[in-house]
């Protein structure tokens, strides 16, 4: 199994595919929701955490009535740096001025018996709706800190659109990463697009989604080898980041 770098690990709560219920009861002071997924392949922002492989997935969240929450989520991952699993922790505030919804928060990576690995990051995000289709746009912010060599950002545009009268919600995201958290094999890069198209059927309590994802990270390695000059081979370069058609299961709760 080939080993994930730091960069590759730095994801974040908001858009993993972790399938997980959002309690809103007006009646409750406090209220609570989670859920638990299986995913043929653990991609986030584009790039496989999993090493393409199958990944387990739970989520818990406590949320109140002013908007105040806090949660957790986990995911099983490649080797990194020692640690196999991957835990979140986050805390904010998400409600609304009008037909826009806002949230914002801090979220700490934490990766149990891995070297070097803890960071955080900060988050927000705005949303409306325009007729039928849900918009988001939102930017998660890593500042310099000791795990990494310097600060990250990711600016992201989210779509969604439920099909009258059917379980079916169809989906789209577009992001857009710049500084240290961008793992580019070729080092020739510290910048990324990535995009995902999906639909997702529910039939409550579960979830079963469908998606495609993809970036633009280089696919060949280029240039001359060290020393002697000679063109490099061709060879394949960031597979962790190509094109790959995802499936998951989630049940909510």
């Amino acid at each position: 199994m080939k080993m994930i770098t730091r960069a590759l690990l730095a994801s974040a709560m908001l858009f993993a595919p972790a399938t997980m219920a959002v309690a809103q009861d007006d009646e409750k002071a406090v209220s609570f929701s989670g859920g638990a997924t299986f995913v043929s392949d653990y991609r986030f922002r584009g790039v496989s955490f999993s090493d393409k492989d199958i990944a387990v997935q739970g989520a818990m969240e406590m949320s109140t009535k002013p908007g105040f929450y806090v949660g957790l989520w986990g995911s099983s991952i490649a080797d990194f740096n020692g640690a196999t699993t991957e835990v979140d922790l986050y805390a904010g505030w998400r409600g609304s001025a009008g037909p826009v919804s806002l949230d914002a928060g801090i979220l700490g990576y934490f990766y149990p018996g891995g070297t070097g690995t803890d960071i955080y990051e900060l988050y927000g995000s705005i949303g409306t709706d325009v007729g039928p289709v849900g918009l988001k746009m939102g930017l998660n912010w890593a500042p310099d800190q000791g795990n990494l060599s310097g600060s990250s950002r990711y600016l992201y545009f989210g779509a969604n659109a439920g099909i009258p009268n059917t379980p079916i919600t169809l989906k789209g995201n577009l992001g857009f990463e710049r500084g240290s958290l961008v793992a580019d094999e070729t080092g020739s890069t510290t910048s990324k697009t990535d995009w995902l198209i999906g639909v997702d059927i529910a039939f409550d309590p579960l979830t079963i989604g469908f998606a495609y994802t993809d970036t633009d990270l280089p696919g060949n390695f280029s240039g001359v080898q060290p020393g002697i000059g000679a063109p490099l081979p061709g060879a394949d370069a960031n597979s962790f980041a190509g094109g790959a058609f995802v499936v998951s299961l989630g049940i909510s709760f």
